[in-house]
């Protein structure tokens, strides 16, 4: 029994300790996770839609600076007077040094009616109409420079070199969560450009565009990736990644697949092209993109028409906050056990502390039950010292009133064995007392024959009786004397009251 309550003390004490740690440490592993997910990663929508802002920006820059050399150069006298005259090996010369030092894929001179008078890729192919060209077309009516995205047919790219055309042309691989598309290829090639008008004397006189084939050029997503996200790596796999889209074909990444390739010709998925390209509005959530999800942010890329024709995207893998929020709740889980085993440590310490007491308590208890009266000495400042002192006083009280007990139980043993003494002597009186009542008994029975109808009739009688009530006054005290058990019977009320009355009438009349 005693061991039973111990081990239930025990259980119950570890049991709270542990549920304490278990319950705080539960309660802080799902707080984390909401502060992870509502600040972590409520922080990185926030610095992808950042990321996203800086994108642009270097995406517009990379248009800008093409804008103003084409000012520059549309400024200078002997580039006009070129124009004016058809000298068409100095315009070259001239588009050749700027071409070079743009970076750019396509550098073309028209004059004032939109006929090319110098395509610089091309130098053989002039005096066509392009005033099909949407940016062109622009400057010719306005008179005003432009600058932004586009898209150049194939036949279009076809005459500034087959080169481009090939460039431009990617395979459409399909991609999970995208729409189908009914064309294996796209042959059309997503461009940045500018055009200026060439003004002379307050006349123009032509018009000088650029353009910057983005089918599987990488510098410029690369430069994304390098500025925004460091190059930093997760598991082999870009943490960071950029795409520029045509309508919703990738023409542009560095996003890959598991083969390590870039994911040109993959598409975005079917939620975000019809929410960015259709609805032309951002998209900043969680995407799937090709293989894996990312935290992500779309943009549309507009025409000089205010049309949309592709889409910007940055995004950051998902599995960095997920492998955030994992590493946080295995630390909470390591915590939480090196907790639950110091819980157990110092239970098993402190309940020892407290238990050693209380089986102190268990024996001495025991030890008083079997009549050995022994005080316990537990040296604490705790309650534990309190309660000793009270129990040993309890066990003097009661080894006290074990002492009166005692006492009185001995004189209670004197005074029956006086008793007893006292009934032996009595039961030898009444003995001797018994045989004269035997010889009045007799002689009085005797009498009363005799003189049964005479005036001593009655008084002979009452002697009889008397002699009998002595009788059974000794024979009472016998019993007494003799332990015998006592015997109820039915008598008379009044026969007992006469009984009496008649001795003490004879009592009165002595």
């Amino acid at each position: 029994m005693k061991r039973f309550i111990k081990a239930s003390i025990r259980a119950k004490l570890i049991m709270s300790f542990l549920g304490v740690v278990l319950i705080t440490g539960i309660a802080s592993m799902i707080i984390g996770a909401n502060i992870i997910n509502s600040n972590v990663v409520g922080q990185a929508y926030e610095d992808v839609q950042t990321d996203l802002e800086n994108a642009q920006y270097i995406y517009n820059d990379k248009i800008i600076v093409k804008h103003r050399f084409l000012n520059y150069l549309s400024s200078i006298p002997a580039f006009k007077t070129a124009i004016m005259t058809r000298d068409r090996q100095l315009i070259n010369e001239k588009l050749s040094d700027l071409k070079r030092e743009l970076d750019i894929d396509i550098l073309n001179v028209t004059d004032a009616n939109g006929r090319i008078i110098v395509r610089s890729r091309n130098f053989g192919l002039y005096g066509d109409d392009v005033t099909n060209d949407t940016f062109v077309d622009y400057v010719l009516k306005n008179g005003k420079a432009v600058y932004g995205s586009d898209i150049m047919r194939q036949e279009d790219l076809g005459k500034e070199g087959a080169d481009l055309a090939e460039q431009a042309r990617i395979r459409i691989i399909p991609t999970p969560k995208a729409a189908k598309k009914s064309s294996l290829y796209e042959t059309r090639g997503m461009v940045i450009k500018a055009a200026s008008p060439v003004f002379q004397n307050g006349r123009l006189i032509g018009v000088i565009y650029c353009a910057k084939l983005l089918n599987n050029y990488f510098e410029l997503v690369d430069r994304f990736k390098s500025l925004v996200f460091k190059g930093e790596k997760l598991d082999g796999y870009d943490l960071g990644t950029a795409t520029i889209f045509l309508e919703d074909v990738r023409v542009s990444t560095n996003v890959r697949t598991r083969d390590g390739q870039r994911a040109v010709g993959t598409q975005v998925s079917q939620e975000v092209f019809d929410r960015v390209f259709r609805q032309g509005k951002q998209w900043i959530d969680k995407a799937f993109v090709v293989e894996k999800w990312y935290i992500s942010a779309y943009a549309p890329i507009h025409s000089i028409e205010n049309r949309v024709i592709g889409i910007l995207y940055v995004g950051v893998l998902e599995e960095k906050y997920n492998k955030m929020l994992r590493n946080t709740t295995l630390y909470f889980l390591l915590a939480i056990m090196i907790c639950a085993i110091l819980a157990v440590v110092l239970s098993t310490y402190l309940i020892n502390q407290v238990l050693s007491p209380v089986k102190i308590f268990i024996d001495a208890s025991r030890d008083i039950i079997e009549g050995r009266y022994r005080k316990i000495n537990i040296n604490t400042d705790d309650e534990m010292a309190y309660l000793s002192n009270i129990f040993n006083n309890m066990v003097e009280a009661i080894h006290q009133r074990d002492e009166q007990l005692k006492e009185r139980t001995q004189k209670q043993i004197v005074e029956s064995e006086k008793l007893a003494s006292l009934g032996r002597l009595a039961s030898g009186i009444a003995h001797e007392i018994n045989n004269p009542l035997t010889g009045i008994l007799t002689y009085s029975s005797l009498l009363l024959e005799d003189l049964g109808d005479t005036d001593y009739e009655e008084d002979l009688r009452i002697i009889v009786n008397e002699t009998m009530r002595c009788r059974k006054i000794v024979k009472g005290i016998l019993d007494f004397a003799r332990e015998t058990k006592l015997e109820k019977q039915h008598m008379s009320l009044n026969k007992i009251i006469e009984d009496t009355l008649s001795i003490l009438e004879k009592h009165f009349n002595f």
